[in-house]
This record gives structure tokens, sequence and C-alpha cells, in this order.
């Protein structure tokens, strides 16, 4: 059998390596909606006019982008540990 095919039986076969997998597909689907949701208050937060929720919406919008920030890295330091 070639090295490819053996690398591939064994990504297959292993547990652990599965696990990762959909360890790594689950936050990437986590970082896209946050990525959406993220949007979704930047456009609300450039039609509202009313200070107090642009406040609010901002905040939000700070705490979203910094979650998502640590999500990325993580999802790189996955990727990184083959």
């Amino acid at each position: 059998m070639s090295k490819s095919i053996l690398k591939k039986l064994k990504k297959f076969l292993s547990k652990d390596e599965r696990e990762q997998a959909e360890k790594k597909d689950k936050l990437r689907k986590i970082l896209s909606k946050m990525r959406k949701k993220q949007k979704e208050l930047e456009l609300e937060l450039a039609a509202t006019t009313d200070q107090e929720h642009q406040v609010a919406l901002d905040r939000k919008v700070r705490i979203l982008k910094e979650q998502r920030r640590k999500g990325i890295a993580h999802l790189e330091t996955l990727q990184r540990a083959k």
C-alpha cells in the first residue's frame, strides 16, 4: 500500500484523530454563526440612533469579536496539532 492510503486509513480508524476532526468542524460552525451574528449587530448598530442602544450594541460587538478571535486562535492550534 502507498503511504497516502495508509495515512488516510489511519486517520479513519484513529479515534483521537476522528474526535479532533469533529471538534474542528464544530468550532468552524460556531465561528461561522458568530460571524453572522456580528454582522447583524454591526448593521443594527449602524441603523440605530438611540445612544444607549448604540452603546449596548457596541459592547456586544466587541465581546463577539474577542470571542471569535480566541476561537480562531484555538482552531489554528488544533490544525497545527495534526
